[in-house]
């Protein structure tokens, strides 16, 4: 219950990776310009940070509360 700030984010933060990736998919189909990988891995990055956090902080208070 306490990571439920970081949950959220990560998941906006991964919705908003996926909807990036598939725009950028997209593009490069219809008008061939490349993808913009340093987008995709800073999202990603943050994303996969954001769930990282969220387990360690349900861990954390899950071995504090015990």
């Amino acid at each position: 219950m306490h990571a439920l700030y970081f949950i959220g984010y990560a998941v906006m933060a991964t919705i908003a990776g996926l909807v990036i990736a598939q725009a950028q998919y997209s593009r490069q189909k219809t008008e061939g310009t490349p993808v913009n990988y340093g987008l995709l891995k800073a999202v990603s990055a943050l994303s996969v940070f954001m769930w990282v956090a969220a387990g360690v902080t349900s861990v954390a208070y899950a071995s504090y509360a015990a």
